[in-house]
Parts: C-alpha cells; structure tokens; sequence
C-alpha cells in the first residue's frame, strides 16, 4: 500500500466514513479525483494532503516525506528529497 492510501484510509477511520464518496465529501474533492489517488494515477495535490495532515494532526514534514514515492517517478529525484527531509 502506498502512503497515500494510508492517509486516505486514516481519515476514513478518524471520521468513521463508510464510503469512498463520503470521503471525497469530508475532503471536498470529487469521487473520480479520489479514485485516481487510490489507483496511483495521478498524485494527491499538497494543498490536500496539508488539509489531510491537519485533520490527523500530523507534521506536514511527515506528510511530505511520506508522499514523495507517491508523487515522483525520478529516482534521482526522489533519493535527493529524502535526503533532504531526513537532514
């Protein structure tokens, strides 16, 4: 599982929602948006994933460290990142 679903199931958890379309709704984004995140199709825009972070009560260093396998294909990329976050 990616760190994007486990933001998404976390939230469905703390709020008790029972849907995806309820969770689409608790984070005011449309349905087929969530669908892509959860397929790993397109990745989760950080004002979201901020939004996420606040609803958990989670570092947004943690957030954004957690999502960048999620929202990058460069290794190079990606390695330099975490290397920074971890500074």
């Amino acid at each position: 599982m990616n760190y994007t679903n486990e933001l998404l199931d976390a939230v469905k958890a703390k709020y008790e929602l029972t849907s995806e379309y309820k969770l689409a709704q608790k984070l005011d984004v449309n349905h087929s948006r969530l669908y892509c995140w959860r397929k790993g199709k397109n990745s989760m825009d950080w004002e979201v994933a901020f939004k996420i972070a606040d609803m958990l009560n989670l570092e947004d260093q943690c957030v954004v460290s957690g999502l960048i396998d999620d929202k990058y294909k460069n290794p190079r990329l990606i390695n330099a990142l975490h290397q920074i976050s971890a500074a």
